[in-house]
């Protein structure tokens, strides 16, 4: 397949994508989307995989691999000041008043988020370190 014809591909399962998400919001079935954005993520790697030219070389593996870690740095650093901040001001509570308690909850919730981001970005550095071998062990 040409890889012209894989972006069209993708972009249909994107459209897809939207009128099973416009579906479950009217619905209210938030598990039918769920569910299609993890068949059109299956379906967009199937299909990635069908592509005969090359879809990328080490140069954009690279770049990829560095937006990648900054956009984990800078989100990381930006949802976690905004929980804490989140926190400090709804337990003063007289700021927000009686929603307070709910701007509290979310905020510790997206503290949770953030620590679960880190941790599976730990899981995946120690998984790349021993299968690459970046752990400064000199090969002879």
């Amino acid at each position: 397949m040409k890889q012209h014809t894989y972006f069209l591909l993708l972009g249909f399962i994107a459209l897809i994508e939207v009128g099973i998400f416009l579906w479950s919001v009217e619905h209210l079935e938030p598990l039918v989307m769920t569910g299609a954005v993890i068949i059109g993520v299956i379906a967009a790697w199937i299909i990635r995989q069908l592509v005969d030219e090359v879809v990328a070389d080490e140069r954009t593996h690279l770049i990829t691999e560095k937006a990648s870690l900054r956009t984990l740095q800078v989100l990381g650093v930006i949802l976690f000041s905004y929980a804490l901040g989140g926190v400090v001001v709804s337990l003063r509570g007289e700021v927000f008043g009686p929603f307070s308690y709910q701007v509290a909850r979310f905020s510790f919730l997206l503290m949770f988020i953030v620590f679960l981001m880190i941790i599976v970005y730990v899981i995946f550095l120690s998984w790349y370190d021993r299968k690459y071998g970046a752990g400064g062990e000199d090969e002879e």
